[in-house]
């Protein structure tokens, strides 16, 4: 699932001089916010705060910290990515959760320096940076855990004929300190006017929801536990269609602009078919081997490109091999807004026939051009 998460430059909000930012970086106690020259609050309330290395300070609200960045998000300039070795200290107004190496899990009022992690509002705690593995919204704080996007790609043409298509789609994140859970829609319709008889006929409609719930074992691997897929499309078939099941999955990089990761685990599917022959089954119940991969790459610092691809092999009866893949880019228009350029290839080796014996098309190919808003 492409969850929207850019790459930009450091947004330079206060530049604090030379003379000054060694005693900035320096500070390792929640009274040092008078030697910065703003008025930075000890206790943060109305904004999270990170001061740099290179003396940029910025200010807004931390989303997540996981593979040494920190994404985070100002109301000015929409979401940012920091690698945490540019940080000089973190500040955050709400409660945190944040994940050490050997699974500790802590929580409280952060605040970062070079050396150590401790919490404004628990002075005695003091943890070596070095051992922070992530950081989220604690699900005490006012700060809400989930954020994503929707798009929707439309086609209208009229004249000798008239043709109107749509695509939907909306995706979710819950990200902990420990965990992430994700959801995703995708839903397509499509319809022609028959030049004919001048009604309007179905040409295209399937719907596919995702979720699953992943759960982060060190700083690369990952067990899916579990994961569950709907997927239903009557021009392949397919009436519905349900897959359940666990996955490994390990993170070969995560960098601030490329981002890859593979998975691959059982499962099992149900699904019954729209028609078929006489002597053949209603439905169907197969083991499932679902192997796939993600890759997201910041092209610039406004277009983002997203690979993502897996494969299920399933029973001949089920179509011996299916297939997903969704590729494009995005490109920032305004803060919150891009225009999304997608293709999404759905393949069956084996497509199941209907009571006619007629085979249908063993692949579906979509392009999509829509507006996508990021929340």
């Amino acid at each position: 699932m492409k969850l929207k998460f850019k790459l930009y430059p450091a947004i330079l909000l206060v530049t604090v001089a030379s003379s000054v930012l060694p005693s900035v970086v320096n500070a390792e106690e929640a009274s040092v916010a008078p030697e910065w020259p703003i008025n930075v609050p000890a206790i943060p309330k109305k904004f999270d705060w990170i001061l740099l290395k290179n003396g940029e300070l910025v200010a807004g609200d931390i989303i997540s910290m996981y593979q040494d960045e920190v994404e985070f998000d100002s109301d000015e300039f929409g979401i940012v990515t920091i690698k945490m070795k540019d940080i000089a200290q973190l500040r955050s107004k709400d409660v945190m959760s944040i994940r050490l190496d050997n699974d500790e899990i802590h929580e409280g009022q952060l605040l970062i320096t070079e050396d150590k992690v401790s919490f404004i509002d628990k002075p005695g705690v003091s943890i070596p940076r070095s051992t922070l593995l992530t950081v989220a919204a604690s699900e005490h704080s006012d700060e809400s855990l989930w954020d994503g996007n929707i798009s929707l790609g439309m086609n209208f043409k009229s004249g000798n004929s008239e043709r109107f298509d749509y695509a939907l789609q909306a995706n979710a994140r819950r990200l902990t300190s420990t965990s992430r859970t994700m959801l995703s829609y995708t839903g397509i319709f499509a319809e022609v006017e028959d030049p004919e008889t001048g009604e309007t006929v179905k040409t295209e409609e399937n719907h596919r929801f995702n979720t699953s719930y992943d759960w982060y074992y060190s700083r690369n691997f990952f067990f899916r536990l579990p994961s569950f897929e709907y997927y239903t499309n009557e021009f392949t078939n397919i009436e519905h269609q349900v897959t359940l099941g666990v996955a490994a999955g390990y993170i070969i990089y995560d960098e601030p602009d490329s981002k890859w990761d593979v998975y691959a685990g059982p499962s099992v599917q149900y699904t019954t078919f729209d028609h078929v022959a006489a002597d053949e089954e209603e439905d169907d119940t197969t083991p499932v081997l679902v192997v796939g991969t993600n890759y997201e790459r910041d092209i610039t610092d406004d277009i983002e490109y997203v690979f993502l691809y897996n494969a299920k092999f399933v029973s001949e009866e089920s179509g011996s091999v299916i297939h997903h893949l969704e590729t494009g880019i995005d490109i920032e228009v305004v803060k919150d807004f891009d225009i999304e350029l997608k293709a999404i290839v759905d393949r069956v080796e084996d497509p199941i026939p209907d009571e006619n014996g007629v085979l249908p098309e063993s692949d579906d190919v979509l392009l999509i051009v829509g507006l996508e808003y990021s929340f």
